[in-house]
């Protein structure tokens, strides 16, 4: 059966070449070249240069890049020498070994660099069929003394958000002063010493802080901060801060219920209800009850009511009371509503 399939497949392929059982040349297959990364960035990092770039999508024609294999990446050192271009890593498409990969975008890590020189990165990238296609455009990298880290690295929670602030750094790690005022990239991680190699932040922050939002509450967020001291890319950073955690936290409790009504009877109780809260962290209800109006209320409730309504089989004949109806969130701290509206119930 094997052999059957290869021999139609060898037969259809030599239909194919020869046009249709027209005579003549065989017709050789135009092989698409895949297009390079369009957005290919260097940044200088304790001594190292982080290349990062986006897997392209498609081809030089504007075909699909179906089978992409590799990248392969060429590197130019222009000061204080110049040296030719020549290959110094293939990076794989496919979880690759030497580079890390986030959703669709690469990074790689140049460490064999010294001080002082400047460099210039192309990336190439590479078909299953081992075609290599056009250059990308040129990133460049000067290796410099790096920064001292930032100092005091603080982070303070809120709601969906943490605030960040830092000391800035005065000099070099070599004690040389600094002559220019520092920039700062900021690092996220969601494990400790565990972080994406881009920062959260598109372009380096002038301030010593820096707000991160939209996060998610009760979700623990650890930070690092670098200073970086180029003005425009490529951004050369200095080292890494010490690193510090929080947690964000939900501040907001529920509007309060609605709508609160008591019925009395039959027998000594009184059946309260209200309307459905509609927050979707909502935990529950409490109720209160005030046994007179100079009196502060007391809860009735142990834990939080999943369902709108109570019934209070503790009252006496002749007692006048207020109820009052309060809404709890699921979140750590279960925030508390302010009180519904005191209802005034009299037991005859």
């Amino acid at each position: 059966m094997r052999i059957r399939q290869i021999i139609v497949a060898a037969s259809l392929g030599f239909l194919v070449l020869s046009g249709c059982g027209r005579s003549g040349p065989p017709v050789v297959p135009v092989l698409a070249e895949p297009s390079p990364p369009t957005d290919l960035t260097a940044l200088v990092r304790s001594r190292t240069v982080v290349l990062a770039w986006t897997r392209p999508t498609t081809n030089v024609d504007g075909t699909a890049l179906k089978y992409l294999a590799a990248f392969q990446i060429s590197r130019q050192q222009t000061a204080p020498q110049t040296s030719a271009y020549s290959v110094i890593a293939t990076v794989k498409a496919e979880k690759p070994e030497n580079a890390v990969v986030s959703g669709s975008r690469y990074a790689f890590t140049d460490s064999h660099v010294v001080v002082g020189a400047r460099y210039a990165y192309v990336i190439e990238s590479v078909s299953r069929r081992g075609i290599v296609g056009p250059s990308s455009t040129e990133a460049t990298a000067l290796v410099t003394v790096e920064i001292e880290a930032p100092s005091s690295l603080r982070a303070a929670a809120g709601e969906r958000a943490i605030r960040l602030s830092w000391v800035a750094p005065t000099r070099r790690v070599d004690a040389s002063p600094l002559a220019i005022v520092p920039r700062y990239n900021i690092y996220r991680g969601a494990s400790p010493g565990r972080y994406d190699p881009f920062p959260i932040n598109r372009e380096p922050v002038q301030s010593t802080q820096f707000q991160d939002t939209n996060l998610v509450n009760d979700q623990t967020y650890y930070y690092r901060v670098a200073a970086v001291e180029s003005q425009e890319p490529p951004w050369q950073e200095g080292l890494l801060s010490g690193e510090v955690s929080a947690v964000p936290v939900d501040l907001t409790p529920p509007a309060p219920p609605q709508r609160v009504r008591a019925v009395v009877g039959p027998g000594l109780v009184v059946s309260l209800s209200w309307e459905l809260n509609r927050e979707s962290d909502l935990l529950g209800y409490r109720v209160y009850r005030s046994d007179a109006t100079e009196l502060p209320p007391h809860r009735l409730t142990e834990a939080p009511l999943k369902s709108p309504s109570f019934t209070d089989r503790s009252v006496r004949s002749g007692g006048r009371y207020l109820y009052t109806v309060t809404a709890v969130d699921a979140s750590s701290r279960h925030n508390e509503s302010v009180a519904s509206e005191a209802i005034e119930v009299r037991v005859p």
